[in-house]
């Protein structure tokens, strides 16, 4: 299979993202793209803490309990190798601007399905190959797909069917958490998934295209010592209906700079007011309840970026967005006037955030700096 990787694979110093960076395949994974003379960069995401129950499972030692997992490797990273240039991001994939996750591979080490649906969609939007990940722990079950994206290639999804759709976790509106299962895999099996990844991303950054498992999976069954390859095709009926890779502009504004009147205007409409901005896989809150007393507060912003201070009630009960109460998209015809007025950044987008706007079947793609 041929493909076109970015620049020049002998010269040009790699950028890759891990998402799922300190769990049970992601720290094992971290020390080998560590020793990649050719890796430059390294972008780690990991929401969670470390708890001690970790140790049995995870490359760590018990100093490490209780810190973000993300700032915990990227420290170790930096022992390793201290020219390497390091980033830790203390949040949930899902959550960060599309900009963040910009480079030459990402690598997918995460539990959660939705997690994993949305990384993959991310990563087909940027035009980045994914290299996704698992663990079975039952069966010592260790698994690593390759993905690149393409209008005509498999994308994560083209494989699922109506279970897999049904087995993604729940959001419960009056608890505001996914139930993700733990995979309770030993140590070993992590490691051995971290190995086929790292090598699997060895192979797409050194040119060796031919030799990577480009819309394969290849599975490891420790307990009967087989290997299995399976091959994917794109799905026509993929739910991620369309596998476009994005064109994308960027800005000379930054998210302060630039407001929602003024972006709903990059795309020309042709009564003016039927414009509409959107953040692939982010939808705007425009009020929070309190699950403890009911109070109300009324804003306008991305779910993703709220603070703190805006979801903790008076009372201190946790305010969330309810479903009534969720807009996917902002437009002249749902906001008032004042909210045109205000700046991207003060409705929630970040540098390296990127948005879409549509109009009288146009539509375009931005990045702010």
């Amino acid at each position: 299979m041929k493909m076109a990787l970015r620049g020049s694979q002998a010269s040009r110093e790699k950028s890759v993202v891990i998402a799922g960076a300190g769990g049970n395949i992601g720290s094992h994974l971290v020390p080998h793209l560590a020793r990649m003379p050719h890796v430059g960069r390294l972008t780690l995401i990991d929401k969670d803490v470390y708890e001690a129950r970790n140790i049995y499972a995870q490359d760590i030692t018990p100093r490490d309990v209780g810190k973000p997992k993300a700032v915990v490797q990227a420290r170790r990273l930096r022992r390793i190798r201290p020219s390497l240039r390091v980033e830790a991001i203390n949040d949930a994939v899902e959550r960060v601007p599309l900009g963040t996750l910009r480079s030459d591979v990402i690598l997918s080490c995460l539990d959660s399905r939705i997690s994993r649906q949305q990384l993959n969609q991310f990563a087909w939007r940027l035009g980045i190959p994914l290299i996704d990940a698992g663990v079975e722990a039952g069966g010592l079950l260790a698994r690593v797909n390759v993905y690149v994206p393409g209008p005509d290639t498999p994308c994560l999804e083209c494989a699922w069917d109506d279970r897999d759709y049904d087995a993604l976790e729940q959001t419960y509106p009056c608890l505001g958490y996914l139930d993700v299962a733990a995979t309770h895999a030993p140590s070993s099996l992590g490691s051995l998934a971290a190995s086929l990844q790292a090598l699997e991303c060895l192979k797409l950054l050194d040119g060796r295209v031919d030799q990577a498992a480009i819309s394969r999976q290849v599975l490891l069954d420790a307990t009967h010592h087989n290997q299995y390859v399976t091959a994917f095709r794109r799905n026509p009926n993929c739910r991620f209906s369309s596998h476009e890779v994005w064109r994308i502009r960027t800005l000379d504004q930054s998210a302060r700079d630039l407001t929602l009147s003024e972006a709903l205007g990059l795309v020309r409409s042709e009564d003016g007011h039927s414009a509409v901005l959107r953040v692939e896989g982010k939808p705007f809150a425009t009020r929070l309840s309190c699950t403890v007393c009911g109070a109300t507060r009324s804003l306008v912003s991305l779910e993703c970026s709220l603070r703190k201070n805006q979801t903790t009630c008076t009372c201190g009960g946790r305010m969330i967005a309810t479903g009534f109460d969720i807009l996917e998209e902002l437009s002249a015809k749902v906001v008032p006037q004042r909210v045109l007025r205000r700046s991207l950044r003060s409705l929630g987008l970040r540098p390296g955030e990127m948005f879409t706007v549509s109009a009288d079947g146009k539509e375009s793609h931005y990045e702010l700096r």
